[in-house]
């Protein structure tokens, strides 16, 4: 290397298509020239040897502004200082020139930045030490390169500042559209520029999700497995403190539909495992829910899940825990202050801590029940509520009091409904073992269990006689004619005899309603149990597990409900 200054032939040298910097400004340039024709260039150019061509051309490392004002100016020799260097170190040197300029824009501090970053290995801490700036002005700068086309205009314009910019950065370019179209329609006529506090409050509110009121945990791993877990995310503004200063501990989501989805996995799993392994848990609803809510939570009731609706006007009462107080933060408050902080939080604690027992102690109560939110607020959270009534005491009839009483049958009702949920499941879990073998197709004679079964769908086919004799006279019946089935059946084979009646039997016996028709259910059960022992057996041993935790948690919240007086 060497800081000879040697004058070199305007037309030697040669502009670089390494240098990063594509834009001039021409009315800068033409300052720039007369400058030039007044007292000439007073900082020499910085040029290599041009490898291809040979030494007799030389490639512009530094000065382009200037080797541009000169062209204009009309000089035919410029002062350079050459050196060896070779491409990564050139453009080194471009970046490194460019980011000193005294006007340079936030946007070519970025691609500068990201430049070194891609052609040269650095990372943050080494171009802040390099540049002397801290490393949560690189992070902001280098965030800056995600900025969408749309927004970048906006700044071009001068319609948005580099404090907009800095704040919409932050986003995915998915949400970062969802803002632009919701709130920076500046085609409109109205459309005025807001200030940071503004933006921030937009996004806070319609982009962003608090994860501490996240229902689900934030390190589980399967909820989504492709996102992976919130903590560590790059999507939660925890992860890069120095990137999102302001932001809660605990983090904000910045992915609206990667929050929402887990949501509603955590939420399915919930719902799915109170409904198995918590008979004393009521799903609930808030008196007021949204219309997709609505057609949820009636789909729920329909399929005969029990629901209520745990609101004032249900007759319920939310209990609410009370509020931590937060401590005081030594900081924030001059010498001789914190210690009347610290007293005001000790009195905080101790009415904190005697409102938080009198709530353990409420909801441990057999007066107050646990609800699981199936829609609203708090949709997929626990929570605790209690009667509102004006007759409190004690039912005439039983010596009980009321509320025990009534939730004694709530769950006697939910007892036997859960009976059953089980016997639905395991006659549904039958039809598909035995469509599964292939049941149909048999042509081996009858059983002695299938004829039963067949006997038992007969009941609903016979002639008028015989039905009275055994059911009782029955009015206004319509009786199916079969005098036309019987000229086929005569030439049916063996075979097709075994075929047909199985045929007719999985039809009939096949049903969505096993509560309502048992004894086709129970038929259905039968014959799977003959023919598939172990399928059956596993899937009835199972429900009947069910079954039994949850009249074993039941029955003990009736004991418990019976000693109330």
């Amino acid at each position: 290397m060497t800081t000879q200054i040697t004058y070199y032939k305007l037309k030697q040298v040669k502009i670089s298509g390494l240098n990063p910097r594509k834009h001039f400004d021409e009315d800068s340039l033409n300052e720039l020239a007369e400058s030039i024709k007044q007292v000439g260039i007073l900082s020499p150019l910085i040029c290599r040897t041009n490898t291809k061509t040979g030494a007799a051309l030389l490639e512009l490392v530094c000065g382009e502004r200037r080797y541009r004002a000169a062209k204009i100016a009309g000089l035919e020799e410029v002062p350079v200082i050459t050196r060896d260097l070779t491409d990564a170190e050139a453009i080194d040197l471009m970046i490194t020139e460019n980011l000193q300029r005294k006007d340079v824009t936030p946007f070519e501090e970025a691609e500068a930045f990201q430049g070194l970053v891609n052609q040269r290995g650095y990372d943050t801490k080494m171009l802040a030490a390099r540049f002397g700036k801290p490393e949560a002005f690189i992070r902001m700068r280098l965030k800056l390169n995600d900025l969408i086309e749309d927004f970048r205009m906006l700044f071009d314009k001068d319609l948005i500042g580099v404090g907009h910019a800095q704040e919409i950065c932050k986003l995915s370019q998915k949400v970062q559209k969802a803002v632009f179209e919701k709130h920076f329609n500046y085609k409109d006529s109205w459309w005025n520029t807001p200030t940071i506090k503004e933006l921030k409050r937009w996004i806070e509110q319609d982009f962003t999700l608090k994860l501490s009121d996240a229902i689900f945990e934030l390190h589980d791993l399967t909820l989504d497995r492709k996102a992976g877990a919130c903590n560590g995310c790059p999507k939660n503004t925890s992860s890069d403190t120095l990137l999102f200063l302001d932001a809660p501990k605990t983090g904000i989501c910045l992915d609206i539909s990667c929050f929402n989805n887990k949501k509603v996995v955590q939420f399915n799993r919930e719902l799915a495992h109170i409904q198995e392994q918590e008979p004393d848990i009521v799903l609930g609803y808030p008196g007021y829910i949204y219309e997709d809510e609505e057609k949820f939570v009636k789909n729920l009731i329909k399929s005969g899940t029990q629901a209520v609706e745990l609101s004032c006007s249900g007759g319920f009462r939310k209990i609410e825990p009370p509020d931590k107080p937060d401590a005081p933060d030594s900081e924030g408050y001059e010498d001789g202050e914190i210690e009347e902080a610290l007293k005001d939080y000790q009195d905080e604690l101790e009415d904190y801590e005697n409102k938080l027992k009198e709530y353990n102690e409420t909801i441990a109560s057999c007066k107050c029940a646990k609800g699981f939110m199936v829609a609203g607020h708090d949709k997929g959270r626990i929570v605790y509520y209690e009667r509102i009534r004006e007759d409190k005491g004690s039912s005439p009839a039983s010596g009980k009091d009321m509320y025990a009483r009534e939730r004694m049958e709530e769950l006697q009702a939910k007892d036997e409904r859960n009976g059953e949920l089980a016997f639905e499941k395991t006659y549904f879990a039958v039809k598909d073992i035995i469509k599964a073998n292939g049941y149909i197709k048999k042509e081996d004679a009858l059983t002695p269990t299938e004829e039963t079964a067949l006997y038992t769908l007969m009941l609903g086919r016979l002639d008028g006689d015989t039905e009275n004799e055994i059911f009782g006279k029955v009015k206004g019946r319509n009786w199916i004619e079969n005098k036309l089935k019987y000229p086929a059946a005569i030439k049916l084979t063996t075979g097709q005899k075994a075929k047909v009646a199985r045929n007719f039997l999985k039809k009939e016996l096949d049903n969505g309603t096993p509560v309502q028709m048992e004894s086709e259910a129970k038929a259905l059960i039968s014959i799977a149990r003959e023919f598939y022992p172990e399928d059956t057996a596993k899937v009835e041993i199972e429900q009947q597990g069910i079954y039994l935790r949850r009249k074993e948690g039941i029955e003990k919240k009736i004991a418990e409900l019976e000693t109330v007086k």
